[in-house]
């Protein structure tokens, strides 16, 4: 399994959905990224879809915010890559809801992807 192409897909899939719906946060394209955030989110892919457990919406939340503080990511007020600060790094009930939807849209593509790998390595 290339869990890289994978993730990508997830990730190109959850970053056009913010796009097309004017969300107030849509992240650079996947080739974009620089090389530790891809890792981690390979990493969180796999481990999400060979445990056969998709997270809810705020346990992703709160691993991510974990993913991003050991990065080196603070909170801002404005996401800013440079500065990596983040206006989501906040408990999953202070978020705004397009951006806990944007979580649970994310969560969703994952459980797709799981069903689909699962439906055609029978």
């Amino acid at each position: 399994m290339n869990w890289e192409v994978v993730t990508k897909f997830i990730y190109e899939a959850a970053r056009k959905e913010a796009e097309w719906s004017g969300r107030s946060i849509v992240p650079e394209a996947w080739e974009d990224r620089d090389e530790k955030f891809r890792k981690q989110m390979v990493d969180v892919v796999q481990k999400y879809i060979k445990s056969n457990k998709i997270p809810t919406p705020e346990e992703a939340h709160n691993s991510w915010v974990k993913a991003y503080l050991d990065m080196g990511w603070k909170y801002g007020k404005v996401r800013d890559t440079k500065k990596k600060t983040h206006p989501d790094l906040l408990p999953f009930d202070q978020l705004p809801k397009d951006e806990r939807d944007k979580d649970a849209i994310f969560l969703s593509l994952v459980w797709l992807a799981s069903r689909i790998i699962h439906y055609l390595s029978k």
